[in-house]
């Protein structure tokens, strides 16, 4: 008898066992068990820039931007996602005859407005230097928040001397107020994915920049003295954002620039890779 209850109570043991296994697996299972969803960026894009139409239609039609430099093409290689990106470059040296007197360029301009002071915006491009490109030449812009006043730009990324550099202030209209700040070796051959954010203001007390270069960030919240739009005269205090190749006229080697993955957005998650 003693043994017969023992196999009973084992016997009831073993079948409440797997009725709870069995009511488990028929549940939704505990909070540990769901899988948490993916967080999705917090931001919105404003504007791309990837050529993916095929075709320019996502830049704005400027051709007083091409001086001694090739007509802005859609090619399929280098490309740093997608099917295309966008082949710039120049030829040789300009002089004012050539229409500029400040020197060559092919650059594009986003279809999009131009920034004016409180904009607040995280602009992502990916660049690409082609071999051959003079990397240690003097001053060559790849991208620059140029206002609409003469002189150079507020805020700039720079290939100079064998390096990147975040510079601008020079072309202040109340006196210049350059800085310069490197951001790693220059080469060729290689993406390098940038996201400069900017808050447009005359103000350097309220504007400001930050780059990240392929993920890191190289420059830290950073306040020109002269702002990042210089102050100016109504209706002369907008910024327009450019990518491409602007240098010094007497520079003679041709170079080659790739520009694919540009956007515009209001936050770093959201515009970068």
């Amino acid at each position: 008898m003693l043994a017969s209850r023992g196999v009973r109570r084992a016997a009831s043991t073993l079948a409440t066992v797997l009725l709870l296994v069995l009511a488990g697996g028929c549940g939704t299972g505990s909070a540990a068990d769901t899988p948490a969803p993916t967080p999705q960026p917090v931001g919105q894009i404003l504007w791309t820039g990837n050529a993916e139409t095929g075709d320019m239609s996502q830049f704005k039609d400027t051709p007083y931007n091409v001086v001694k430099g090739l007509t802005p093409q859609v090619v399929q290689e280098p490309v740093r996602g997608g099917r295309y990106a966008i082949r710039l470059g120049i030829t040789g040296p300009s002089t004012p005859a050539d229409g500029v007197c400040c020197g060559s360029r092919d650059e594009i301009v986003p279809e999009f407005p131009d920034a004016v002071a409180g904009d607040d915006l995280y602009v992502a491009v990916s660049t690409y230097l082609a071999p051959g490109f003079p990397v240690e030449a003097h001053w060559q812009t790849i991208v620059q928040f140029k206002q609409d006043v003469d002189g150079s730009a507020p805020v700039s990324v720079n290939v100079e001397n064998g390096s990147y550099r975040l510079e601008g202030g020079y072309g202040a209209p109340s006196g210049s107020h350059p800085f310069t700040i490197p951001m790693g070796t220059a080469v060729t051959g290689q993406w390098v994915d940038w996201v400069l954010h900017v808050k447009f203001s005359p103000d350097p007390a309220v504007g400001f920049v930050e780059v990240w270069r392929n993920g890191a960030l190289v420059v830290p919240r950073y306040a020109p003295v002269a702002g990042t739009l210089y102050a100016a005269p109504p209706g002369q205090v907008t910024s327009e954002i450019k990518f491409g190749y602007f240098r010094d006229p007497t520079i003679v080697p041709p170079g080659t620039i790739y520009i694919d993955d540009a956007r515009i957005g209001t936050s770093l998650d959201i515009v970068r890779h």
